[in-house]
């Protein structure tokens, strides 16, 4: 596991910035898809052509979603909310294992958290 200090992790912000927001965007996308087919799903004779075609892109979009978590991983970093913006890299203050916090429109890294702790009990790195 590669753990980050604060510099390395928000040296990382603006590219995983980028692939949230292109995940969030797909996202925003598969509900409308989805939405649609489930639509299609509930109609007396849908078309097989337009059933299948977006059945074909949510199958596509998945694989695309799946790239764009792979990357955020691949640094190291743990998504750990699409919708919110929560990201977490693992780092080490003191001489314990804590997870660097970060989400979505902050413009650096300054709160972390225990590892069994969660979003609402991070606590500021001035301290």
């Amino acid at each position: 596991m590669k753990y980050f200090t604060v510099e390395e992790a928000n040296q990382l912000l603006p590219v995983i910035s980028r692939e949230l927001e292109s995940l969030q965007q797909l996202q925003h996308s598969f509900v409308q898809f989805y939405d649609e087919l489930e639509r299609l799903r509930l109609s007396e004779n849908p078309p097989n052509d337009d059933f299948f075609t977006i059945e074909s892109k949510l199958d596509f979009m998945e694989i695309e979603a799946q790239s764009y978590i792979h990357n955020i991983h691949s640094f190291g970093a743990e998504l750990k909310d699409i919708h919110s913006g929560l990201v977490d890299f693992p780092a080490i203050i003191g001489d314990k294992e804590v997870l660097l916090c970060w989400k979505q429109g902050e413009p650096a890294i300054t709160y972390y958290h225990g590892k069994e702790d969660g979003y609402i009990n991070r606590k500021s790195l001035e301290n």
